[in-house]
Parts: structure tokens; sequence; C-alpha cells
């Protein structure tokens, strides 16, 4: 699920974050990030009763680690 599609459920941020248990910070940290987590979605997607989806593809992307 993307970061709009939870917005769209759940209303604001701060119920996103109650869903999630983690403060409104970090749901605005997801935000910036792209969206959330793929275990963030799976907790969204049955705190929502399975409203809501969690796909692997729309967790944001990793920054690419550089070696030493």
């Amino acid at each position: 699920m993307t970061y709009d599609e939870a917005l769209k459920h759940y209303r604001t941020g701060r119920a996103i974050g109650e869903a999630l248990r983690v403060t409104g910070s970090r749901v605005s940290q997801c935000r910036t990030a792209g969206g959330f987590s793929y275990p963030m979605q799976c907790v969204l997607e049955k705190e929502s009763g399975g409203v809501l989806i969690a796909k692997l593809e729309d967790e944001p992307s990793q920054p690419v680690k550089q070696s030493a």
C-alpha cells in the first residue's frame, strides 16, 4: 500500500501512527521516505481489517550501501 492509500483510509497521519503504535514523527519520516516498510504495511493491513493490502513492491527503495 502507498502512503496515500493509508492516509485515505485513516484520514490523518495521527490515526496512522495510532494504528502502527508509533509517533507522528515516525509517520512523517515514512512519508518523506516514500512509504511504509513491508512489515509496517502488514500491521496496517491487519489493523484495517484487510481494507488495506500490504504490497512488497510499494516498500520504499533502500539506499544503496557503498562498500569500504
